[in-house]
């Protein structure tokens, strides 16, 4: 046998891939040491908050684990993150619980308020099938939590060990943290780095990280919150075609799978939904146009015509027109709705439902799940071998024409009552036929009528949840939608018709019926809750006082609650200093939450007329953040209003030291030097807000309250009108308008000269 040389010499070009491979050992090397290096002085200099979505804690004396309200801040500005829904779940459950976790988005939830949302009807009914059993419905939901956000919410299931798990999810996943249309998604395309940066999150360094950048630059803090209202750009937008769609798509493929995986391993019974969208009552909220200016200037021109001759009631020639413009732009979003509204009208459904669906594909604002993730969802739930619910399907069936609209959704995305009602039965049907539950059911599931009658939904909560829409349509980017008119127009009469049925229920009624609701279920404290602030409501500040200590008796964690027995103690002129205590607890960190929470009082007691009770509260907020410019204009609000408009004027002035390019502050500065007769002064902050920011219509309505209440109505009428000609159906804005025309004539029609046509043009102001 021949004998193997000593050593082996290898050629003088393979010495600098081995270099190369060292040094990047002992580079990672170096960084790994280093990050565990800065974590450990993290975790020592920065205080404790836990980045999981549970926390251990109590209820009544035995342990429990309740909801982690900072666990948003891991993917959110504390300024902009909204908390997940209350939880109280026993470490040990009573023999025979039901408990089931949901996950999702706001949808999920039941925004825009959670207690007549999809998991508690659900829970009624599962009381009423199951009478004898303890029955648990636990939110593991988040608004705006994308799959990014649910897979990390996923890894506390095995602590619950729930007899069902339902996944809804698929709405934020562009728009959501980690998404493409997000502040860090457009920094990559990659699953991986998502992924990565999602993990990282977990660390005390990430936090520490977070909070340094906020504490170097505040001002760009402040403004970021507004912007997060009011969207000054439209980056989030994106064609169909664009390549960071796909990556979404692949991230939103491995995340759900891990989701229910993880579902999967930790519960008997998983159910993952498609997820259905308002395709019928909710235009495109942004249009991509051709990359080439020639071939998108036919397009639009084409589309003009196709409008032109739709107004003219030259249907032949607008279908036309209108395929002609999606022929020229197949994902021309604004003409795809409008050919499939003008196709329903004429009863071609089956075209209608495509062209909507079509529609709904081509919106550059990604803010509604599309074809691709619902296709997505369907294989991951073959894939991983759980149950699908086809809700995407349950909706059309049971819409008009088969097209889902404004009898399933409240807007783009949220369920109406009825809506949660149809999916709550579907997933408690779906749940007994895979046998999630031990015990055979002994009672019925209730009727609509009677959910909403146990939760106060009929006439109270209705009236609520409408005013809530409402608000939501005044905003971007709702208002740039091309039915947003038609929109509002129908959610005010159906306030009017809400508020008339709320008015002719006597306030002794209406205590009646709230307490005796409340009776019939002590021990629940989201009913505690929504009876107290409706007590609050109509008169009773003692009987409310009763049920918010019920509720807080459950929830003695959360800040809202607090905040809720706060204020009712105030409206009974407790003294301030006992509620801000009651409000902090005995939290030593509580974020950004009890700035917040005393803001919302605050504005409570101003609507109350009481700007005197309300100032502690400002000015404890204020305190707290002397960068918060909604702190600084509700405080200035009430010290006018308390006829101190000199330090009212001081607050303003010193936040625009403080963030100049804020435009909220200028316009209430402008509005206050015109209630104070400085008109010059006013002039020029009106016009400095309007440099900062054109698009705030907003300001008009500013300026124009601000002239009416000095009585100059003739220099009020032409912003009002401006604002009006914007936002159409603003209710706020009619009012004023209202008052403007009953102290001024209105203006009369130039007559045309001889032998001219009147034109036809409209100015805002006509």
């Amino acid at each position: 046998m021949k004998e193997l040389p000593g050593h082996l010499d290898f050629p003088p070009w393979a010495a600098f891939p081995l270099r190369l491979l060292r040094r990047f050992v002992e580079t990672a090397a170096i960084l790994l040491t280093l990050f565990i290096v800065l974590e450990l002085l993290a975790c020592h200099f920065f205080p404790t908050r836990s980045t999981r979505f549970l926390l251990e804690g109590e209820s009544e004396g035995q342990p429990a684990w309740i909801d982690n309200q900072f666990f948003p801040y891991r993917f959110f500005s504390a300024r902009t993150a909204h908390p997940p829904l209350p939880l109280v779940a026993l470490k040990t459950p009573p023999p025979g619980t039901l408990r089931v976790c949901l996950l999702g988005g706001s949808e999920a939830m039941g925004a825009p308020d959670p207690s007549f949302g999809l998991g508690r009807q659900l829970e009624l009914m599962l009381r009423s099938r199951y009478p004898h059993h303890p029955v648990e419905v636990i939110h593991m939901a988040l608004e705006g939590g994308n799959t990014h956000v649910l897979r990390e919410v996923a890894r506390d299931l095995k602590r619950l060990r729930p007899q069902a798990v339902v996944v809804l999810t698929g709405n934020d996943e562009i728009a959501g943290p980690y998404g493409p249309a997000s502040g860090l998604g457009r920094l990559h395309s990659s699953s991986r780095i998502a992924r990565g940066m999602a993990l990282f999150s977990r660390t005390r360094l990430s936090q520490l990280c977070i909070a340094a950048i906020n504490r170097i630059s505040p001002a760009r803090t402040d403004l970021d919150a507004w912007r997060n209202r009011e969207p000054i750009t439209l980056k989030g937008r994106m064609s169909p075609d664009d390549a960071r769609l796909k990556a979404a798509a692949r991230s939103f493929r491995k995340n759900l799978s891990a989701i229910l995986r993880e579902a999967a391993r930790t519960s008997p019974a998983v159910v993952v939904c498609t997820v259905p969208v308002n395709l019928r009552d909710c235009a495109p909220f942004s249009t991509s146009y051709l990359e080439d200016e020639t071939a998108a200037q036919r397009v639009r021109e084409k589309l003009r015509e196709a409008v032109a001759a739709e107004a003219a009631t030259n249907r032949t020639e607008a279908a036309r027109l209108y395929a002609e413009t999606i022929r020229l732009d197949p994902t021309h979003a604004e003409a795809l709705f409008r050919a499939a509204r003008m196709a329903l009208a004429e009863n071609r459904t089956a075209e209608a439902s495509a062209l909507f669906s079509r529609a709904r594909d081509a919106d550059a604002l990604r803010l509604r799940a599309d074809s691709r993730l619902n296709a997505t969802i369907r294989e991951c739930a073959v894939d991983t071998s759980v149950s699908l619910l086809d809700a995407e399907a349950l909706f059309a069936i049971r819409s008009p024409q088969g097209i889902p609209g404004r009898e399933l959704f409240l807007d783009h995305i949220h369920f109406t009552f009825e809506a949660n009602f149809l999916l709550a039965s579907s997933l408690l049907d779906r749940m007994e036929f895979l046998r999630a539950f031990d015990p055979e059911p002994a009672g019925s599931i209730p009727g609509p009528e009677t959910i909403a009658s146990e939760l106060l939904y009929d006439p109270w909560g209705r009236a609520e949840q409408i005013d809530a829409v409402i608000a939501e349509q005044l905003r971007p980017p709702f208002r740039r939608q091309l039915d947003n008119p038609a929109t509002l127009a129908r959610l005010n009469e159906d306030k009017r018709l809400w508020d008339a049925r709320v008015n002719a229920i006597s306030t002794a009624n209406t205590r009646a019926i709230f307490a005796r609701r409340q009776a019939s279920r002590p021990d629940d404290a989201w009913l505690a809750m929504r009876a107290a602030w409706y007590l609050l409501q109509a008169g009773d500040p003692v009987l409310a006082q009763s049920a918010a200590e019920g509720a807080y008796r459950h929830w003695p964690h959360r800040f809202e609650v607090r905040a809720l027995l706060a204020l009712i103690q105030s409206v009974q002129g407790q003294p301030i200093e006992e509620g801000i205590s009651l409000l902090r607890g005995p939290d030593a960190d509580t974020g950004y939450y009890d700035i917040e929470m005393a803001i919302g009082i605050g504005r409570e007691m101003m609507k109350r007329r009481q700007p005197g009770e309300a100032r502690p509260w400002f000015e404890y907020a204020l305190r707290r953040d002397s960068w918060n410019s909604e702190a600084a204009i509700a405080l200035a609000q009430a010290l006018h209003q308390k006829e101190a408009g000199e330090a009212a004027v001081g607050i303003l002035q010193s936040a625009i030291e403080r963030n100049p390019r804020n435009p909220l502050l200028w316009e209430e500065l402008a509005s206050l030097y015109c209630l104070r007769g400085n008109w010059d002064i006013a002039t020029r902050c009106f016009l400095r807000s309007e440099e900062i920011a054109p698009y705030r219509y907003e300001r008009l309505l500013k300026w124009a309250d601000a002239l009416v209440r000095i009585k100059q109505f003739a220099r009020a009428r032409e912003p009002i009108n401006l604002y009006l000609a914007a936002m159409p159906e603003d209710p706020e804005g009619l009012a004023i308008q209202a008052r403007i025309l009953e102290h001024l004539p209105p203006r009369p029609e130039p007559l045309p000269e001889p032998g001219e046509e009147k034109s036809s043009r409209k100015f805002p102001w006509e």
